[in-house]
């Protein structure tokens, strides 16, 4: 093994149409919110699928008496409208059960061939949740078999990647942040303004003019 390779700085994604998985609704706003707002902005076509019905995320029952996967769902759709998301698409698989859906790559494949994507967002398979580990998988599977071969990225939420591609956000920062408030029923449990900020600031290191990054690992 050679020494690693410096990622690529790059001021705006490259061009095309974007389909952006996300295990959970929220993931597609901390994960890569900065990149889909960019891309909106140079008029690239954005689609989102939500794998699952984020159910699980109430575990101390705050929303009992409500229509609770309809609560996330409704959060998505107003980070969707500020980030620029042209199609947002819920799967509904069972929160925390991801890993268990035996058809998920097949679908997975499908849409890539109805779709056309020229660029695909989706979490690393060195993620630390089932989910969003499950959804990289399925997502890798998919692409392997893909042609031809489109772009690729893994993004963060719940662990970092070896960075091949830094994007700098700052421009596009406040609408990320934005998108990100509207989860309420997210925010009540875990400070994820705090810990998404902290993220996209480090890696402001191998860009130091900037002050917000997503970082991207290119699969």
């Amino acid at each position: 093994m050679g020494p690693p390779k410096f990622p690529q700085i790059i001021a705006e994604p490259p061009r095309g149409s974007v389909l952006v998985l996300a295990p959970h609704p929220d993931d597609e706003s901390l994960g890569c919110g900065g990149v889909i707002a960019l891309h909106h902005r140079q008029g690239d076509r954005v689609t989102v699928v939500v794998a699952t019905d984020g159910a699980a995320g109430d575990p101390m029952g705050y929303y009992r008496d409500c229509d609770y996967p309809a609560l996330r769902r409704e959060e998505a759709g107003r980070a969707a409208s500020i980030l620029g998301i042209d199609t947002l698409e819920f799967w509904g698989y069972p929160d925390g059960q991801l890993a268990e859906a035996t058809d998920l790559a097949v679908r997975l494949q499908a849409r890539l061939v109805a779709d056309r994507p020229d660029i695909v967002y989706r979490p690393s398979t060195l993620e630390l949740h089932a989910d969003h580990w499950a959804l990289g998988l399925a997502a890798q599977e998919a692409l392997r078999q893909y042609r031809p071969p489109c772009g690729d990225f893994c993004y963060e939420v719940w662990a970092t990647v070896q960075p091949t591609h830094c994007l700098n956000i700052t421009p596009v920062w406040d609408l990320k942040r934005n998108a990100v408030e509207q989860y309420a029923s997210q925010l009540r449990y875990n400070d994820l303004l705090h810990m998404m900020s902290g993220l996209n600031a480090y890696r402001t290191l191998v860009a130091p003019w900037a002050r917000y990054v997503e970082a991207f690992q290119a699969g």
